[in-house]
């Protein structure tokens, strides 16, 4: 008896802890720049009014270097992986959902010649 309430805790936990990470999520996050190889560049001037909304009806606006793209979203939870669906060109990217808090969010993206790169952003004002 005990072991199952145990294993019934700890999947209501883990169910809580994955909401929050979506809730966290949804909010506007301006770019701060991006990692690779563990060399963290700013913004440069092209990229300096990026931004990228995350809205709780599962659409998004993102500016990247200067051009609006908008869609829909979705987080995997258990994978922590998120996915942005281009409305235009039905076009997806999936990214690994490295840290979220209500500061700030990093996001991994990885090239098909396996090249990652990390996206910082922190919380818009």
């Amino acid at each position: 008896m005990i072991l199952k309430t145990t294993i019934v805790l700890l999947l209501l936990t883990s169910a809580a802890f994955a909401q929050s990470k979506k809730e966290a999520l949804i909010k506007k996050w301006s770019y701060s720049g991006n990692e690779e190889f563990g060399v963290v560049r700013p913004p440069d001037a092209a990229m300096k009014n990026d931004f990228l909304e995350i809205k709780t009806d599962g659409t998004f606006i993102m500016i990247k270097e200067g051009k609006e793209i908008t869609g829909s979203w979705m987080l995997n939870e258990k994978a922590a992986i998120i996915t942005f669906t281009n409305l235009k060109t039905k076009k997806t990217m999936s990214y690994n959902l490295k840290s979220v808090d209500d500061k700030q969010l990093v996001m991994e993206y990885q090239t098909p010649d396996l090249v990652r790169t990390k996206y910082h952003y922190h919380v818009a004002q």
